[in-house]
């Protein structure tokens, strides 16, 4: 996505060129040196989101300083497509729109450049909120399944080395199975469970143009949270918590299932808020 503003920025650099090359050459530097820091990207970054996000800052910079170099009657034609992009991320009463309101009257040519500066300024600082925020909630979402699953390797690798405790009760006919396989396949049921419940959801679910994938990180916390849910369901089943009984393993795999698909009520805070984040940008 910054690649093709950045190819976007260099075509209109191309046509400004001629009215101050030593300025469009100055812009055009500044612009080949995201290639350089986007190409060189490892885990770390990758999590921190460094790279990217000066990527969008210079083009965001460049785009700013190229409003030097346009005409009056360019950046009035130009200020329909300004007010709408920022008016995704910006509340409608800012006072960067009022101040360009076409019923205030037309501005000097000075202070119409000003005020258009000011506008991309407040959408920029805005747009890289909006994506920090994503990209924090994309590393919260991630450390949890990350958790989520070393949970599950834990306590099944804890189960196969103790003789004593046993977490799960098998039922009557599968009386001779061990207790960490029986583990593993009410963890695989939950995580089916997980799935079931979450298809929908991920189906019709939109990235809004942004890069850090938050439907793909919601689908993962799903399959990784349900199936510590339903091991702590059929925990509490067998504890007596919960009134119902499991009378083989049919039943219990089934069970398994069932509180599987109960991780909504766990990941629904994660829904919520990538919702919010991805609301104002589906409408991009």
């Amino acid at each position: 996505m910054g690649g093709r503003c950045g190819d976007d920025l260099y075509q209109q650099l191309a046509v400004l060129s001629p009215r101050d090359p030593g300025r469009a050459e100055a812009l055009r530097a500044q612009l080949s040196r995201v290639e350089g820091v986007l190409g060189r990207s490892g885990v770390v970054e990758w999590l921190r989101g460094g790279n990217l996000e000066y990527a969008w800052q210079t083009i965001h910079s460049v785009e700013r300083a190229m409003v030097a170099l346009r005409s009056s009657d360019e950046l009035t034609g130009l200020l329909p497509a300004y007010r709408s992009a920022a008016a995704q991320v910006l509340p409608a009463d800012d006072k960067v729109f009022t101040d360009l309101d076409p019923a205030a009257g037309a501005p000097s040519e000075a202070l119409l450049r000003a005020r258009v500066q000011a506008l991309l300024l407040r959408y920029h600082s805005a747009s890289d909120e909006f994506h920090e925020s994503a990209r924090r909630l994309r590393n919260r979402m991630l450390g949890l399944s990350v958790f989520a699953l070393l949970a599950e390797v834990l306590v099944v690798l804890v189960q196969w080395r103790s003789h004593d405790v046993r977490l799960l009760e098998a039922p009557t006919d599968a009386g001779g199975v061990p207790a960490w396989r029986l583990l593993f396949f009410v963890l695989i049921a939950g995580a089916l469970g997980a799935f079931l419940s979450a298809l929908p959801s991920m189906i019709t679910s939109r990235s809004g143009g942004l890069p850090y994938k938050l439907p793909f990180q919601q689908g993962l916390l799903k399959l990784a949270i349900g199936p510590l849910v339903a091991v702590v369901g059929i925990m509490l089943v067998i504890g007596g918590l919960v009134k119902t009984s499991v009378s083989s393993t049919a039943a219990l795999l089934g069970l398994a299932i069932v509180f599987g698909a109960g991780q909504q009520a766990v990941t629904a805070f994660a829904d919520r808020r990538a919702a919010e984040l991805l609301g104002p940008a589906a409408k991009s």
